[in-house]
């Protein structure tokens, strides 16, 4: 009998970790762990182990930084069953338990080079230069790198408003990141994070490989600092009912956005907007993404095939 661990999202996708019965694996970062993905640098060392006994089958954390996740839970151990997800670093996982397949030899991979990019930027943002081609964007696919280069322009600074609601992980992403981010909204608890993303930033590789899709939020672009985008966002995020009942307007989410943004006559739209340039969305299928931006008359969109 055989478990197998197939990374279905993130920076290890395709991988399958294969765990015959009686045996443990510790996966991680570098050679220290028994199968080593190099190539995801959310990954502690020795990140979690996982055991099967041939009856049952258990992830445990090894004391990582960023946390094991089951089915969006963070854990420190659990049995697992199939079809079970499994969250580290920035991977996802997909449990498959094969009581019939022969019991080939566990893979052991060496340590892979990963992406080395600059540590974070100040306290101020500084506006990036726009990427022009796929070159450009080393380590992302041709439709991700279409997307970063309609998202990265001059004079801008980009910003990510992510929902940990949809994903656990989000906040342990953000302070591996050394990123500046806060909450935007401290005493709302469902508030999405607003985050700084500068092009170098290694947090892009888990937003658009991982989150893209999958509802995590949205992109903005505007050329103020960091303070001042979250004193922007902040009275959006909790409103008050006519029955004076505080109520979450959760339009970060990307259905939600893509509604009510196209919808606003112009002088709502200048007051949603702010100082924010240009909003940037996933649309209802993978390969498109919607832009937003402020016209006299209202609002345009713009619609991005990732090709």
């Amino acid at each position: 009998m055989l478990v197998i661990l197939e990374a279905t999202a993130g920076p290890a996708t395709g991988r399958k970790i294969q765990v015959p019965e009686g045996s443990i694996l510790r996966v991680g970062r570098t050679a220290r762990s028994d199968y080593a993905l190099g190539e995801d640098s959310y990954l502690s060392g020795q990140h979690f182990a996982i055991e099967y006994d041939g009856t049952h089958c258990r992830i445990r954390d090894l004391g990582s930084s960023n946390g094991t996740f089951v089915n969006g839970d963070r854990i420190t151990d659990r049995i697992v069953q199939e079809g079970d997800s499994v969250g580290a670093g920035g991977s996802t996982f997909i449990v498959h338990i094969d009581s019939s397949s022969p019991i080939p030899e566990a893979p052991r991979v060496a340590s892979a080079p990963t992406l080395k990019m600059p540590g974070p930027i100040g306290s101020e943002p500084a506006a990036p230069v726009p990427p022009r081609g796929h070159s450009d964007w080393p380590g992302f696919s041709r439709p991700q790198s279409v997307l970063l280069s309609a998202l990265y322009r001059e004079g801008e600074s980009v910003y990510a408003m992510l929902d940990a609601v949809r994903d656990a992980r989000i906040p342990a992403f953000l302070d591996a990141s050394g990123e500046r981010h806060a909450r935007v909204d401290e005493e709302n608890l469902a508030s999405p994070f607003l985050v700084l993303v500068p092009p170098q930033s290694r947090l892009l590789d888990v937003l658009i490989k991982d989150g893209w899709s999958h509802g995590w939020g949205f992109y903005l672009a505007a050329a103020v600092d960091f303070e001042s985008t979250l004193r922007h966002w902040r009275p959006f995020v909790t409103l008050h009912n006519r029955s004076g009942q505080t109520v979450t307007f959760r339009f970060w989410e990307p259905r939600v956005l893509r509604a009510i943004v196209a919808a606003m006559p112009s002088g709502e739209a200048a007051d949603f907007f702010g100082p924010v340039s240009r909003l940037l969305v996933e649309g209802d299928k993978p390969e498109v993404a919607v832009e937003f931006t402020l016209a006299p008359g209202g609002v345009n969109q713009r619609t991005l095939a990732m090709l």
